[in-house]
């Protein structure tokens, strides 16, 4: 079985309607990439937990600051499941802070709020099957 390399560039997800950037950084050499990229001061170190969301402000060209989310998770062998129960705890942070910066202060419908956890869910799912390759791999008889 060949191994896959590993992409070095962050993958940003489609925001649909959001008002906030968030995406998937799979390793250190994308991360310093993007901190340099997004002139994020002072760069923060790349995350060492086995998956993180970290929170940044970075200075837009156009539009100033703008606040945003990577997501990472370590290289390392587990299972498919592990992988998208990992994602989606990530991703639930990502809503929260999405609901942080726009100032919502009242809970949204707990329908309104799972549907957007699953956008933001998907979103990382393709993010990290494009750098990573498959999350779920169909068993052949």
């Amino acid at each position: 079985m060949s191994k896959r390399k590993v992409k070095n560039e962050v993958v940003w997800c489609d925001n649909g309607w959001f008002p906030y950037h968030f995406g998937f950084c799979p390793n250190e050499k994308a991360w310093d990439r993007e901190m340099k990229r997004l002139d994020v001061q002072p760069p923060e170190p790349y995350p060492t937990q086995d998956a993180r969301v970290t929170f940044f402000e970075y200075n837009h060209k156009k539009d100033g600051r703008k606040a945003c989310a990577l997501v990472t998770m370590k290289a390392t062998p587990r299972s498919a499941s592990s992988k998208v129960a990992l994602l989606a705890h990530e991703a639930m942070h990502v809503w929260q802070a999405l609901l942080d910066d726009i100032g919502e202060t009242k809970r949204p419908s707990s329908e309104f709020e799972a549907y957007s956890v699953q956008a933001i869910l998907g979103g990382l799912m393709k993010a990290f099957e494009m750098t990573r390759g498959k999350l779920c791999q169909k068993k052949v008889r």
